[in-house]
């Protein structure tokens, strides 16, 4: 049943006693009311979206940067090899 309370003295409890138990076990948070557990999951389906959202802008700009690198890349590549051909530099 519930750790602590041994089963006969449940059987013989008074409706003042069940009260008591009631009291105590919200008090002790063994019961959670119904609309705590519900703000609770709002609460952790907000911050699950919200680090969704995070991880796919995240991914984004991680790609955005890798093919930006690659085309600063190509540009001075390009513009060296130009340069090294009016110098007239072998490269």
């Amino acid at each position: 049943m519930i750790d602590g309370i041994p089963i006969l003295s449940v059987q013989t409890i008074t409706p003042v006693g069940l009260y008591i138990l009631l009291v105590l076990l919200l008090f002790f948070e063994r019961v959670v009311p119904i609309g705590r557990v519900r703000a609770a999951e709002k609460i952790a389906d907000y911050w699950r979206e919200s680090s969704e959202t995070k991880q796919a802008t995240i991914e984004k700009q991680a790609d955005t940067i890798n093919v930006l690198t690659k085309e600063v890349g190509a540009t001075v590549a390009k513009v060296m090899g130009e340069i090294q051909q009016k110098a007239g530099v072998d490269s």
